[in-house]
């Protein structure tokens, strides 16, 4: 499937783009409203999420959240492909479930989107810009 217009929340690649970030870069990049060349893959965002704090993990969805909302970088036509190690939990909320420390982890990554992401496929959710 190809990767469509807006946030692509994949579990396996689905497309070979010219630019690669980590999250941590690109959430730089667009909180400075610097270029982004797209389409772009984002990896890492479920180690971002992970590495904070439990109790603080909501704040830094709703400060990625307003990155995203506010920034320049990015158009709506543009798409982004977030590379999840894990699998998509389509359930009441969006999440996606990884594995760490020999358990299973569920991060609410629908909630850095100010629209929830839509299940594509059981590999592939989108959300738009």
């Amino acid at each position: 499937m190809p990767l469509h217009q807006g946030y692509n929340v994949v579990t396996d690649r689905l497309a070979d783009t010219d630019s690669e970030l980590a999250a941590l870069e690109f959430f730089r990049l667009a909180g400075r409203d610097a270029d982004i060349e797209t389409p772009v893959t984002v990896t890492g965002i479920e180690d971002l999420l992970y590495n904070a704090e439990e109790g603080d993990r909501s704040r830094v969805l709703s400060e990625l959240r307003q990155t995203l909302r506010q920034t320049n970088s990015l158009n709506a036509g543009d798409a982004v492909q977030f590379l999840i190690d894990g699998q998509i939990h389509d359930a009441a909320e969006f999440q996606v479930r990884i594995e760490r420390s020999g358990e299973g982890v569920y991060l609410d990554v629908g909630q850095l989107f100010v629209e929830e992401p839509k299940s594509i496929s059981a590999d592939q959710a989108v959300a738009r810009k």
